[in-house]
């Protein structure tokens, strides 16, 4: 490439107007010389080893050098192979089957043609338009390089056209991150060419004042990707227009299973084709939101229902079904595919396509957009029913025929919901009417199967429409009918078959109004605009018209009007339809009339190429009347659907025969009808053009196929977009709008002329270019038209009334609109935050005043005592809650201030205590009639250490404790004895009554107790009792004076009679035994009896040891049951009762319980019963908490409780699966961490700002019950303590989240990318880690989704794998897990053991620290210092990013730390992963043996010599510019002055102020000032007087040319842009030596060939630069004009 030619002055060269602009346009130069034309280079000889795009068989073209000829041949050698080189800009790339150093040969007068090859055509630019000379060969290699890089560029831009190729593979570059990117950016040409970016473009042109429509339309040919696509660009729009009523975004994504599931099937092209065309188009509301939805359908393909080619298959639904069939035998009955004649002959099986995960899709899409369950079962019944038809078998009867047997109608009937005779009789029986009359004719069998599959295709159709008519219904509801749209078309491309039939006219029609239109926007409405400017065009901006084949089809006497007609005539076959074609259309030049006629064909040459199409069937497939008896069998069935069918039909069928009908309703007419009103509303919006691209038949990925590439972007127009629009002018704005957009670019005085003149608004234009002409167009404009800045005044022109630009100028203008906004951007900015600032402290000292006020009027707790708490002062605890109130408006106030608090804390802690008091006033209150003593207990600790207890209530509380410990004991004990009816017992419970003197105050007794009455029933029972052992005593003594007086009686009688009695001694031995039986009972009994309730010894000791036990661990829980147990059965041993109870009473205080805390924290450091330890601390934390305690108070302890319970569980586990843990470390281990709200880096609730809401009028959740339980929503804010730099960060990753879970609708083919998307955010640190863990964790919480839940514990199962928790996280991450082994569905089960296991091998926490942060000292370029301070885990990457925020960059990405090294100019690239404090020892020990001192440095990683200083990120743009001037300053390559002397003109008067006072006192040239402007390699031999004499020129230049208001900014990019024209801008530089004559041994490189480029044309060993930057490699020659030229290789 030619070297700039030398300047020859500074001639002014006139902008070029409408009557230069005929050459221009034309691709020719308005004076003499040669100008290339962009698509069609101007042909030069062949020059040996220059580079050369030769045509390839199989490659399309590739890039080969050529070597020489050989006879009439040229010989060359192709420069790539074996996918080496393929990646270009250094990218990994794939392996291809190009043949590495392939030779070629072309006839040498084909040679002469051939297109050189530039550097930037190998690379694979974003913007094919970028490049400078566009062939067929370029294009389709740019498209190639991209796309078979390691990370396929799926996506390349010609201007605004995205060409998108169908990688047939699942990319990471569809998430929330990615898509956010393109919503704020302001132009999306600023990023990579993505689908996102028309999406962009689309929503961006909804939002403009003129309030455009706009249309998205996608084309390609099967397999191209366009449903994909589609789903893409639907995803990122509904995104985009946030903010809609009714969750419309969702129902509309919500389509998408459904419309696949019924319009698409496998093909040999396609494993997921869509067999019919949509336009989804959505109505805008004026704020940009959605507010309705409709889905137009086009030629669905009816004959695939009932045959599918080879390899093919029916629609997904019907096999969905099959899949799905155990879970609807309920239902109905549905068989394997091999059942049914319709498929079993086809594939049952798409690759990809998962029927089973599809079908519940399909579930969930119907009940979002509002079908029944059943409604869906209906649906479901008429595809099964569709299927079974196919099963009918018909066997000759007489002149007609019949069916073979039942069990097939019988079914199909059950399906349909009708009577099977009917069904049978439309089959068998044809009515023919005439004149009115009704006959009825036999259908022969091949006529009965032909109305079967008539029926099918029938029955399938409707059910298709219906469903499109009730999604309508769904998505419309409440929209207005017209308005502001959005538009999305997705149609089949141009399709050409061995057998093309009406479906494929019908196509191709279509495509060519799509063509078109195409061409209307890109091409023809160009060329209008130029005629009515007065610029004339060449040739090189003609295009292909292809209105007449439009003509030919679509018109009143076209083919598709003579079809139309044929249908009506009697008789007609497709016979006479194609001889009216030949006779009618012979002449036409796009007709094409075979040769040799008699096969029933025509053909049409198509914009894409002839396409021949058989007329067999188009009469009758151009038929759009069903049966006459169809609606009537519909409408009688007991199914919703088909009814609806029915009555649709009948509708219908009433419509054509109403009077005035005169045609025959034809899906021709009815098309082209809809095809018009299409077009007719593309016509009314912007659009916006994807070309789909499918890059091999094969649908694999990696693999390229140029020939169909070449076809594909041939027939989209791609290659004429690129022509048309390299050699035109892409904008094209009015002279009004140009000046009111672009005035601010000339300095205030030409604003002020401008402003002032009467003039025309070309005239001030052309003032106005003039102006600016140095600034746009560079100070040396040649006569060539170029410069520095690769602009040439033929890029700008002016017509009439308008300004016509290229690309390359618009750049330029625009870039310094944006410089000259900078300074009033900045002074509004200054402006509007000191007003901001003020505001907020006017309202700081308002609110301050409302604070300092409320503390005087309620100044409690001044000292100690119950006179000074608030309930002694505010008397009611309605009147704290008041007093509270107010705060609490005072504090929200206070809270968006930008100050703190002041003594925040200690409000806080007021707050605290007035609400404690009010709480427990309350409670006194409430206990005034309770019977549980502990309660009261409880609360009159509690008023205790709150220092409440002059309150009356309290004295009464505390004797009605005490009253009821003695009560109920005893009323218990007197129950136990009158139960008994043991006379000792009651008589004991009677002294204990005395005892307490309730027998004389029985007013004593607690009512609720009811004790009085126990005492009555007691003395009565006793007196009772004892007036029955007076008359038993009485009745025994009695008897025993009978037998006596008796013996007595009897022994007189026979005093004279001498006998003798005997007496029975076992009887008298048995009655002794038993008296003294009860006697030892009775003793025992009193022996044993402890408690008046007759609790024995051991029952008491087991409450003691409970008591004891419980106090230990300081369970209040366990010490309340027991100690209730003690105090109900009166248990006397006093000691035991009397400590539980105190520590009962002292768990009510704060204080107590803090002071304990610090007692088992003093334990645990010393190691004393570590065990107990612990779990008295989760007890006393607890209680605590209960009572509201200030977390501040508790957050240490919790961290030290925690920090031992993870060293014991780490301890425990020993490597081993979590689950092995010993259960009382478990018990430790769920105490301390199931709580997940009280992990320590988790956000306050207060501070969470909740969810997004998808209704307008409402707010989305928020507040503690929702942040950690499972939402459908985006995140407002992270769930964790985030940078701010973070937030939006993990905002996205919990929106992969949503969307991986399927609680967020979105593509397959965007769900499929975001699990490795949140993988690697979570492995960026570790917090995002824990960010992204927590946020997995809510969704996994109380998740009703199975197929949600599903796919949330896959995702938690890869990110156990790859990403490691904190060391804070770890254990609250291993206790969720083992807590939902236990509550996790069972099919979950062994994925949640696996997480467990590999979270354990993954996870290696740190060493727990007590101080893991430390302060970092950063070097900025300026050589100032940050200090920051991290943790010692932290990454470099993670420094950077504190840095940046600290610095206020908006984007950081750029930036990197380096290796900054005492006596080492060069700054050595530090890894973004390296762990800061792993780097700081190494350095301590390099500055020990060196005495040198290493420090971190943190600037850009390379600079960009197309960049501008961004004005909207002024620390970005200061240290960009900071870094600029270091390299400059440092410059090595020095050959002339001149260009140093500008760029130090350009420096001082960036900084005029600082410099000024040099110049002033005359010191520029002392030591140390030159240098702030001029290399020091240029300094070395100079003269510094005459230096500061060029320097000072140039100053002074500028000062007279320049604005002396601009803004620092202005100045620093007129700077920076000098720079950028030195050789080594930007450029990290070693110096070389080039060496000629190696010896073949020495060589590095093996059979190196044997030309040696020559670098540095001086000498043989003459120095060179080997330079890297962005561009890649280049070497650089030391010496002047073209020496210095680089050159990429």
């Amino acid at each position: 490439r030619s070297p700039p030619a030398a300047s020859r002055g500074r001639r002014r060269r006139p902008l070029p107007s409408a009557a230069t602009a005929t050459a221009v346009a034309a691709g020719h130069r308005p004076r003499s010389g040669s100008w290339p034309v962009a698509c069609s280079p101007v042909a030069m000889p062949l020059a040996v080893n220059n580079q050369y795009w030769v045509p390839h068989g199989e490659h399309g073209f590739l890039p080969c050098t050529y070597t020489g000829a050989k006879g009439d041949m040229a010989e060359f050698v192709s420069t790539l192979g074996d996918g080496q080189e393929i990646g270009g800009m250094g990218e990994a790339a794939v392996a291809t089957d190009i043949k590495a150093s392939e030779k070629i040969s072309v006839k040498l007068t084909e040679a002469q043609d051939l297109a050189s090859v530039s550097d930037a055509q190998l690379e694979g630019v974003d913007n094919i338009c970028s490049l400078e000379e566009v062939t067929k060969a370029s294009v389709l290699h740019t498209v190639r390089t991209r796309y078979l890089r390691g990370s396929p560029q799926v996506y390349t831009r010609v201007a605004r056209i995205m060409i998108a190729v169908n990688p047939f593979k699942s990319l990471p570059i569809y998430t929330s991150q990615v898509m956010k990117a393109y919503m704020e950016a302001g132009d999306s040409m600023e990023l990579p060419p993505h689908l996102y970016a028309i999406g962009a473009d689309a929503v961006a042109g909804l939002r403009r004042e003129e309030r455009e429509n706009q249309a998205v339309l996608i084309s390609g040919e099967s397999g191209a990707g366009k449903t994909e696509s589609t789903k893409l660009v639907l995803s990122y729009v509904s995104e985009a227009l946030d903010g809609s009523t009714g969750g419309i975004q969702d129902k509309i994504m919500q389509t998408n299973p459904v419309l696949e599931s019924f319009g698409n099937a496998m093909t040999v092209r396609n494993n997921n084709s869509s067999r019919f065309g949509k336009w989804l188009q959505m109505t805008v509301s004026s704020a940009c939101t959605i507010q309705g939805c409709c889905v137009v359908d086009y030629l669905l393909e009816l004959t695939r229902v009932v045959k599918q080619g080879a390899k093919e298959r029916n629609y997904h639904v019907f096999f969905q079904l099959i899949e799905v069939k155990d879970q609807l035998k309920e239902y109905m009955t549905i068989h394997e595919p091999s059942h049914y004649r319709y498929i079993k002959d086809s594939q049952y099986k798409a690759p990809g396509v998962d029927d089973k995960q599809f079908f519940e899709e399909l579930r969930e899409a119907f009940t979002t957009l509002g079908f029944s369950f059943e409604t869906q079962l209906e649906i479901f019944k008429v595809v099964i029913g569709v299927l079974t038809l196919g099963n009918l078998e018909f066997i000759p009867d007489g002149e007609g025929c019949k069916l073979k047997d039942d069990e097939a109608i019988n079914a199909c009937a059950t399906l349909f919901g009708i009577q099977a005779d009917a069904l049978k009789k439309m089959l068998l029986v044809r009515l023919i009417k005439v004149a009115g009359d009704v006959t009825e004719a036999l259908r022969s069998p091949a006529q009965a199967e032909q109305a079967r599959d008539s029926l099918a295709r029938l029955l399938y159709g409707r059910l298709f429409k219906y469903l499109i008519v009730k999604i309508n219904r769904q998505l419309s509801e409440g929209a207005p009918a017209d308005g502001q749209y959005f538009g999305v078309l997705d149609i089949a491309g141009f399709e050409s078959f061995e057998i093309n039939s009406i479906e494929q006219l019908f196509i191709n029609l279509s495509n060519e109004h799509l063509q078109a239109h195409f061409n209307n926007h890109i091409f023809k409405m160009e060329l209008d605009d130029y005629k009515a400017e007065g610029i004339a065009v060449g040739e090189g901006l003609q295009y292909q018209d292809n209105s007449d084949i439009i003509a030919l089809l679509d018109s009143k006497s076209s083919i598709l009007a003579v079809l139309d007609e044929e249908v009506s005539v009697p008789k007609a076959t497709d016979d006479t339809f194609l001889g009216k074609v030949f006779k009618t259309f012979e002449k036409h030049t796009r007709i094409i009339i075979p040769k040799i006629k008699g096969k029933g064909q025509f053909g049409v040459s198509h914009f894409a190429g002839p396409v021949t199409y058989t007329v067999t069937g188009f009469l009758e497939k151009n038929i759009d009347k069903p049966p006459d008896e169809a609606p009537d069998l519909l409408t009688t069935s007991s199914h919703g659907v088909l009814k609806d069918i029915g009555e649709t039909i009948a509708a219908e069928i009433k419509e054509a025969q109403a009077p005035g009908k005169k045609k025959v309703k034809t899906v021709s007419s009815s098309f082209r009808a809809s095809l018009a009103e299409l077009v007719k509303k593309l016509n009314m919006a912007e659009p916006h053009f994807i070309r789909c691209i499918k890059p091999n038949q094969q649908k694999v990925p990696n693999k390229f196929t140029a020939g169909i590439v070449i076809d594909q972007l041939t027939c989209s127009g791609v290659f004429e977009a690129v022509r048309i629009r390299q050699s035109g002018y892409p904008t094209r704005v009015a002279f009004k709008e140009f000046l009111s957009r672009y005035r601010t670019v000339a300095s205030k005085g030409v604003q002020r002329k401008l402003k002032a003149s009467t003039e025309s608004d070309g005239e001030k234009v052309k003032m106005f270019l003039e102006a600016i002409r140095e600034l746009i167009f560079g100070e040396d404009l040649e006569e060539s038209g170029s410069n520095g800045k690769n602009v040439s005044s033929n890029d700008l022109i002016l017509g009439k009334t308008k300004v016509f630009a290229r690309t390359k100028v618009m750049t330029e203008l625009d870039r310094a609109r944006e410089l000259s906004l900078s300074i009033y951007v900045v002074d509004i900015q200054r402006v509007y935050r000191g007003f901001i600032v003020r505001k907020m402290m006017r309202g700081c000292k308002v609110v301050f005043a409302e604070l300092s006020a409320w503390r005087k009027l309620h100044s409690y707790y001044a000292a100690h005592g119950p006179e000074h708490s608030a309930i002694a002062k505010l008397q009611t605890a309605d009147a704290i809650d008041d007093a509270v109130a107010k705060l609490d408006v005072i504090l929200e106030k206070a809270q968006k201030l930008p100050l703190d608090i002041p003594q925040g804390k200690e409000i806080e802690k007021q707050r605290h205590r007035m609400e404690q008091e009010a709480q427990t006033v309350r409670h006194l209150l409430e206990l005034v009639d309770s019977i549980q003593p502990l309660e009261i207990d409880k609360v009159l600790a509690r008023a205790k250490d709150l220092d409440i207890t002059a309150l009356p209530e309290v004295e009464q509380l505390k004797a009605r404790s005490e009253a009821l410990k003695v009560q109920v004991p005893l009323i218990k004990g007197i129950e136990n004895a009158i139960a008994e009816k043991d006379l000792e017992d009651m008589e004991e419970c009677m002294v204990a009554v005395k005892k307490n003197g309730y027998n004389q105050r029985p007013e004593n007794w607690l009512k609720e107790l009811k004790g009085e009455q126990a005492y009555n029933l007691l003395y009565t029972t006793m007196e009772q009792l004892k007036e029955e052992q007076k008359q038993e005593e009485k009745r025994r003594k009695q008897e025993e004076d009978e037998k006596a007086q008796k013996a007595k009686y009897e022994e007189k009688s026979t005093a004279n009679v001498q006998t003798f009695e005997m007496v029975d001694p076992e009887e008298e031995k048995r009655k002794k035994e038993e008296e003294e039986k009860k006697r030892k009972a009775k003793e025992e009994k009193k022996k044993r009896k402890s408690t008046i309730t007759g609790l024995d010894e051991k029952e008491q000791s087991k409450i003691l040891l409970d008591l004891i036990s419980a106090m230990e661990t300081y369970d209040l829980p366990r010490l309340e049951e027991a100690l209730q147990k003690a105090h109900n059965e009166g248990v006397q041993e006093q000691e035991t009762k009397q400590d539980a109870q105190a520590l009962f009473s002292n768990m009510e205080s704060e204080d107590f319980l803090i002071e304990k805390l610090e007692e088992q924290e003093d334990m645990l450091e010393k190691k004393i019963d570590e065990n107990r330890a612990l779990k008295s601390m989760q007890n006393l934390i607890r209680q605590a908490e209960k009572l509201g305690a200030s977390a501040s108070d508790l957050q240490g302890a919790r961290g030290v409780m925690q920090d031992f319970v993870r060293k014991r569980t780490r301890e425990t586990v020993k490597g081993q699966i979590f689950e092995d843990i010993a259960i009382d470390e478990l018990a430790l281990a769920d105490n301390a961490f199931s709580d997940l709200s009280l992990f320590p880096n988790l956000k306050p609730a207060a501070e969470w700002k909740g969810h997004h809401a998808r209704l307008w009028i409402l707010q989305g959740k928020s507040g503690a019950e929702n942040m950690l339980r499972r939402a459908k929503h985006e995140l407002k804010s992270a769930l964790t303590n985030l940078p701010p730099s973070q937030e939006s960060v993990a905002c996205a990753a919990f929106t992969n989240i949503l969307s991986w879970m399927g609680d967020k609708p979105v593509p397959e083919v965007q769900r499929s990318g975001l699990s490795s998307a949140i993988v690697e955010t979570a492995t960026l640190d570790k917090s995002l880690a824990d960010e992204i863990y927590i946020q997995l964790m809510k969704q996994l919480t109380d998740n009703p989704s199975s197929r949600s839940v599903s796919r949330g514990w896959e995702l938690m199962l890869i990110l156990c794998q790859n990403a490691c928790p904190s060391n804070d996280l770890h254990e609250y991450l291993h206790v969720f897990l083992l807590k939902s082994l236990s509550s996790c569905p069972v099919e979950a089960t062994p994925v949640i053991r696996q997480c467990i296991a590999d979270l354990n091998l993954t996870a290696s926490p740190d060493a727990l620290q007590p101080d893991n942060t430390e302060t970092i000292i950063v070097t900025l370029i300026d050589f100032s210092t940050r200090k920051i301070r991290i943790d010692k885990s932290a990454t470099l990457r993670q420094l950077g990013d504190k840095l940046a925020e600290s610095l206020r960059i908006n984007d950081p990405r750029e930036f990197s730390c380096f290796m900054l090294t005492e006596g080492i100019s060069h700054h050595r690239l530090l890894p973004d992963t390296a762990i800061v404090h792993s780097l700081l020892p190494k350095w301590k020990t390099l500055k020990e043996r060196t005495g040198k001192s290493t420090t971190i440095l943190y600037k850009r990683r390379l600079l960009k010599k197309d960049e501008v200083l961004p004005a909207g990120d002024i620390a970005h743009a200061s240290l960009t510019y900071k870094q600029a001037l270091f390299d400059y300053l440092h410059y090595r390559m020095v050959y002339k002055m001149e260009p140093f002397y500008t760029i130090a003109g350009a420096v001082m008067w960036a900084d005029r102020d600082h410099f000024r006072r040099f110049m002033d006192k005359g010191y520029m040239a002392d030591e140390g000032v030159l240098e702030q402007v001029l290399p020091e390699d240029s300094l070395t031999s100079k003269r510094r007087s005459g230096e500061v004499t060029k320097v000072v020129e140039a100053f002074k230049k500028l000062e007279a040319t320049c604005d002396a208001e601009e803004s620092k900014l202005m100045g620093m990019s007129r700077a920076f842009t000098a720079m950028q024209k030195l050789p080594m801008f930007g450029t990290y530089s070693w110096m070389g030596k080039q060496v000629f004559g190696t010896p073949r041994e020495k060589q590095p490189i093996p059979n190196a060939p044997k030309t040696v480029c020559t670098i540095n044309v001086k000498g043989a060993e003459a120095d060179y630069y080997i330079c890297v930057d962005y561009a890649g490699l280049r070497f650089l020659a030391e010496g002047s004009g073209a020496d210095a030229q680089p050159f990429h290789r």
